[in-house]
C-alpha cells in the first residue's frame, strides 16, 4: 500500500509539469521526422539558392561581357571583310556580287554596333573609348566610299593609292580603337569572374555551415530521446528479469512517464503489486492450512483414544452389571467431549475450505493479470517493429538522395569533359575562338566545383545512412528484449496455472476430509443417542453391548479416516508452501 500511494504522489506530482517524457513515442519521433525535414528544406533552399544566383550570375557574364566581347569580334571580322572586298571591288569594279558584299558587311557592322554600345556603356573605359570608335568608323566609312566612287569611275590606280592610305591611317585607328574595347571586356569578364569565385566560394561555406548545424540538432535530438527510451526499457526489462527469478518484492524505483512506456512501467509495477498481495494471501493461507490440518489430526487422537474407553467400559459392562451405569455415564461424557471436538474440526475445514477458494480466486486473477501484461508487452513489440519500419523507410529516402547526389557527380564529370572539348576546339579556332576558350575554361571550373560538392554531399548522404542502419540495429534489439520479456511473462503464467492447479487439489482434498468430518459427526450422534437408550434402558445392557461394540468400531475408523485425510491435507500444504518458496514477496 505505501508503494501504491508512493506511486500515485509521484504520478500526482509528474501531471502538474510538462516532461519530454510525457510525449508519446510516436510524437517524439515525428519531431524527429519534422526536423530532419526542416533541415532538408534549408539545405535544398541554400543549394537553390547558390545555383539561381550562380545561373544569374553567368546570365550576367554572357549578356554583359562575353556578348560585347563576341559583338567586337563580329564588327573586326566585319572591317577584315571590307577590307579584302574593296580590294577586290578596285580590282574589278564591275563585279555586282563583290559590291553587294561591301555593303553587306558595312550595313552588319552598323546594325550590331547598336547592340554592343548599349552593353559597352555600362563600363566607365568602355564608354570612354566608344565616341573615338565611332568617329574612327565614321572616317573608316567615308574613305572606303571615295575608294569605291573612284574604281566605279574606273580610276583604279588612284583608287588604289588612295585605298592605301586609309588603310595604313584610318584603318588602323579604327581596329586598334575595336581590339582595345575588346581588351575592356575581357578584363571586365575577369573581374566579373573573380567576383563570382568569391560568391561561390562565400555560398559554400555557408551551405556547410547550414549543414552541420542541422545535422548537429538533429544528432543532439535523437541521441537524447533514444537515450531517454532505452533507459526505460532497459529499466522494465531488469524488472522482467527480476520477477522471471522469482523476486515480487515491492520497491519505489518507479518514475512516472506519461507515454506508453510509463503506461508499461506502472501496468508492471500494478502486476508485481497484486502478485504480491496473492502470493502473500497463499503464504498465509497455507500456513492456516498446515495448523488445521495439525489440529485435525488432534481431534483424530482424541476420537481414537474416545473409541478406545467406550469398548474398554463395554468389556466391563460384561464383567459386572454393577459398574454398568457408571460406565455407560463415563462414555457418554467421553461421546460428548469427542463431538465437541468433531464440531469444532468441522469448522475448520470450512474455514480451510473457504480460504483455499479465495486461494483459487486469487491465482486466477494472477493469471489474468499476467494475460494482460503478455497483450501489452506484444502491443509494445508491434509499436517497436512501426519504428523500426519507418526508420527502416527513412534509410530508403538516404539511399535515394545518394543516387541523386551520384547523377549530380555524373553531371558535372560529362560538364567537365564537354568544358575541355570547347577548350580544344577554341585552340584549334586561334585567336578567334580564345574568348571561347575563356568561356570554357571558367564552365570547367564551374563543372569541377559542382562535382566537389556532390562528392561532399555524398559523403554527408553516407553517413546518415550509416546512423539510420545503426538506428534500425537499436530499434531491432529493443524488439528482441520486449520479446524475451513477453516471454518470460509466459514462463510466470504457466508457474500460476500449477499453483491453481495445486489449490484446485487442495481445495478436493478438503471437502473430502468435510464430508468425512460430518459423517463423524452423524456416528458421534448416533453413538449418544445409544448411550442415552443404555442409560435409560440399564436393563437392556447386555442385548445392547454388540450395538456398542459396533458403533465403537465404526467410529475408530471414521478417526483412521480423518487421521488420514488430514496428513493429506498437511502434505499439500507445505507442497504449497514449497512452491512458494521459490518466489521472494
Amino acid at each position: 500500500m505505501e508503494s501504491s500511494g508512493h506511486r500515485e504522489r509521484l504520478r500526482r506530482k509528474a501531471s502538474e509539469e510538462m516532461r519530454l517524457k510525457d510525449i508519446r513515442i510516436g510524437y517524439k519521433i515525428l519531431v524527429l521526422v519534422v526536423i530532419g525535414i526542416i533541415g532538408m528544406a534549408v539545405l535544398s533552399f541554400s543549394g537553390y539558392s547558390a545555383m539561381s544566383k550562380a545561373g544569374d550570375d553567368l546570365d550576367n557574364m554572357y549578356n554583359r561581357k562575353l556578348k560585347a566581347t563576341r559583338m567586337l569580334g563580329d564588327e573586326i571580322n566585319y572591317m577584315r571583310m571590307i577590307q579584302v572586298r574593296i580590294v577586290k571591288h578596285i580590282l574589278d569594279p564591275k563585279d555586282a556580287k563583290i559590291n553587294a558584299s561591301i555593303d553587306e558587311a558595312v550595313s552588319s557592322y552598323e546594325k550590331t554596333w547598336p547592340e554592343y554600345k548599349a552593353l559597352g556603356m555600362r563600363a566607365e573605359k568602355a564608354a570612354a573609348e566608344i565616341p573615338n570608335t565611332e568617329k574612327k568608323w565614321a572616317e573608316y566609312k567615308s574613305g572606303i566610299e571615295q575608294a569605291r566612287k573612284l574604281a566605279d569611275a574606273g580610276k583604279t590606280q588612284e583608287a588604289w593609292s588612295y585605298y592605301k592610305g586609309v588603310e595604313a591611317g584610318v584603318t588602323q585607328d579604327l581596329l586598334k580603337s575595336l581590339v582595345a574595347l575588346q581588351k575592356v571586356a575581357d578584363d571586365n569578364a575577369e573581374a566579373l569572374n573573380e567576383e563570382i569565385a568569391e560568391r561561390n566560394q562565400s555560398e559554400m561555406f555557408l551551405m556547410i555551415i547550414t549543414t552541420v548545424l542541422c545535422f548537429a540538432v538533429l544528432m543532439g535530438i535523437a541521441t537524447f530521446i533514444i537515450r531517454d527510451i532505452m533507459t526505460s526499457l532497459d529499466k522494465m526489462v531488469a524488472e522482467c528479469r527480476r520477477m522471471k527469478d522469482g523476486d515480487f518484492r515491492l520497491n519505489d524505483d518507479y518514475e512516472p512517464r506519461g507515454d506508453e512506456l510509463g503506461h508499461m512501467s506502472e501496468a508492471m509495477q500494478a502486476m508485481r503489486e497484486s502478485l504480491n498481495k496473492l502470493m502473500r494471501h497463499v503464504s498465509e493461507s497455507s500456513e492456516q492450512l498446515a495448523a488445521s490440518s495439525e489440529e485435525l489430526t488432534a481431534s483424530a487422537g482424541q476420537a481414537a483414544q474416545a473409541a478406545t474407553q467406550v469398548a474398554q467400559s463395554a468389556t466391563e459392562v460384561v464383567e459386572s452389571v454393577e459398574h454398568q451405569q457408571q460406565a455407560v455415564m463415563g462414555s457418554n461424557e467421553s461421546v460428548q467431549s469427542a463431538e465437541a471436538s468433531i464440531e469444532e474440526i468441522r469448522q475448520k475445514s470450512v474455514q480451510v475450505e473457504e480460504n483455499s477458494s479465495m486461494v483459487a480466486k486469487r491465482a486466477e486473477e494472477g493469471n489474468m493479470s499476467i494475460d494482460n501484461s503478455v497483450r501489452q508487452i506484444k502491443d509494445v513489440e508491434v509499436t517497436v517493429t512501426s519504428s523500426a519500419m519507418m526508420v527502416d523507410r527513412l534509410g530508403e529516402r538516404s539511399k535515394q538522395i545518394g543516387e541523386i547526389v551520384d547523377a549530380m557527380t555524373g553531371i558535372a564529370e560529362q560538364t567537365n569533359l564537354l568544358a575541355l572539348n570547347a577548350s580544344i576546339e577554341a585552340a584549334r579556332a586561334g585567336e578567334h575562338g580564345r574568348g571561347f576558350k575563356v568561356v570554357a575554361e571558367e564552365v570547367g571550373k564551374l563543372a569541377q566545383e559542382s562535382k566537389e560538392s556532390a562528392e561532399k554531399i555524398a559523403g554527408l548522404v553516407r553517413e546518415i545512412q550509416d546512423d539510420t542502419e545503426n538506428a534500425v540495429i537499436a530499434m531491432r534489439s529493443g524488439k528482441q528484449a520486449v520479446i524475451e520479456g513477453a516471454h518470460s511473462v509466459e514462463a510466470l503464467r504457466t508457474m500460476f496455472e500449477e499453483i491453481n492447479q495445486l489449490v484446485a487439489g487442495v481445495s478436493g482434498e478438503i471437502t473430502h476430509v468435510t464430508e468425512a468430518i460430518n459423517a463423524t459427526a452423524d456416528a458421534t450422534n448416533e453413538i449418544a443417542a445409544e448411550m442415552s437408550n443404555i442409560n435409560s434402558y440399564s436393563g437392556k445392557v447386555a442385548s445392547e453391548m454388540q450395538a456398542v461394540s459396533a458403533a465403537t468400531e465404526e467410529q475408530s475408523a471414521s478417526a483412521e479416516e480423518i487421521a488420514s485425510a488430514s496428513d493429506a491435507l498437511a502434505t499439500l500444504a507445505q507442497s504449497q508452501q514449497a512452491a512458494l518458496s521459490h518466489f521472494r514477496f
